[in-house]
């Protein structure tokens, strides 16, 4: 991988990381709880990011979205990469989601190679605790 190009994937991991502070419950500052409607649009773009990597994706009955990339050498344990995209009220704008948006873009810069074990990215919907 050359210089340019991480500069590119890093900018891409930014603007994706904006693109998720605007999904907000609240104007002017971010706020994205736990079974919020941002938190489904926001399950959603992740949902699409990690399909567009190459990552099989599910998101199960807590909304947690999971992408897996399987490995090459049978047995291997996985590594499992992520963060939570919920927030606290009026967060910073890669508060949690940055680790996820660097997950994807690592996944991203394997540009389609097979890593010898598998890789899971997971955007956990709720570690914030702040919905109750």
């Amino acid at each position: 991988m050359n210089v340019e190009c991480s500069l590119d994937r890093a900018r891409e991991a930014v603007d994706r990381c904006l693109r998720l502070a605007k999904l907000s419950e609240e104007d002017n500052r971010t706020t994205r709880t736990f079974l919020s409607p941002p938190m489904r649009e926001a399950q959603r773009l992740i949902r699409g990011w990690m399909e567009g990597a190459g990552l099989t994706v599910t998101i199960d009955a807590v909304g947690n979205v999971r992408g897996v990339v399987p490995g090459s050498r049978s047995g291997a344990a996985p590594l499992l990469i992520g963060s939570h995209i919920d927030t606290v009220p009026g967060a910073g704008p890669f508060d949690g989601v940055l680790g996820v948006m660097l997950a994807i873009g690592l996944v991203e810069a394997l540009d389609g190679e097979t890593p010898e074990f598998g890789i899971e990215v997971v955007a956990f919907s709720e570690e914030e605790g702040v919905r109750f």
